[in-house]
């Protein structure tokens, strides 16, 4: 009798213990507009999040698409890179004053609605820069909308400065289609679990390329075998 309530116990103890949350990644599609919202996508768990460029063709379009995927957005916000570097229209600019700066992101805001958050595309030098890094987190404070720093340079500041205005925040861990061709974003994707083992959320920032959708599609369900995928909201923090 005793050796079956000892049993009894034990079992009762193991369906009680908690059971061990998985590793979680957050995917973003970037540099969403140019086109309309590609097939490929819709094929992918809505856990995806797109992030879309303003004052490209199809931006609010893609952005309504994505919604009614009951995917989450992003707004891409174009940033100022080097000299000598490729430069998207409509960036942010060191040249502009806090007002034009912010009359800018609120304009990109209205074609790209209902977005979660905010990450920069490229960027490289504005994001070095902490006076118009605080003009644009000012905004996104009294709109509560969070920021994921994109990391083009290791200089950055942005998401420092979007630490200290409250937002909700993270940074993008692992590219994954820097290269795009099969073998290297398999390799990124075994990366990007290493670094959600090793952080509990990994960030991980891809591209539209016909290799990179069709490789995630092909690989998703054994990687969600090791991790849970989330949208953009869930890997913010306060």
């Amino acid at each position: 009798m005793q050796r079956i309530v000892a049993v009894t116990t034990l079992l009762l103890l193991f369906l009680a213990a908690p059971v061990a949350a998985k590793p979680k990644i957050a995917f973003i599609i970037d540099d969403l507009g140019y086109e309309m919202m590609p097939r490929e996508i819709a094929a992918l768990p809505p856990q995806i999040s797109v992030s879309i460029i303003p004052f490209t063709e199809f931006d609010t379009a893609v952005a309504l698409t994505a919604l009614s995927q009951q995917r989450e957005v992003l707004l891409h916000l174009p940033m100022q890179s080097p000299d000598g570097t490729p430069q998207e229209p409509n960036s942010l600019t060191l040249a502009m004053s806090k007002k034009e700066m912010q009359g800018s992101v609120k304009e990109a805001l209205y074609r790209v609605p209902q977005v979660v958050a905010v990450n920069n595309h490229m960027g490289s030098l504005l994001t070095q820069h902490k006076a118009p890094m605080h003009w644009i987190m000012e905004l996104l404070e009294e709109r509560e909308i969070g920021f994921i720093d994109s990391r083009t340079t290791p200089k950055t500041v942005a998401q420092r400065i979007a630490r200290e205005h409250g937002l909700a925040t993270n940074r993008r861990h692992v590219f994954l289609d820097h290269f795009p061709n099969e073998a290297f974003i398999e390799n990124q994707l075994k990366l990007a679990v290493q670094q959600a083992k090793r952080r509990g959320v990994a960030v991980v920032i891809a591209h539209p390329f016909p290799i990179t959708l069709e490789t995630l599609q092909a690989q998703l369900p054994e990687l969600q075998k090791e991790v849970e995928l989330v949208p953009i909201s869930l890997a913010l923090r306060q």
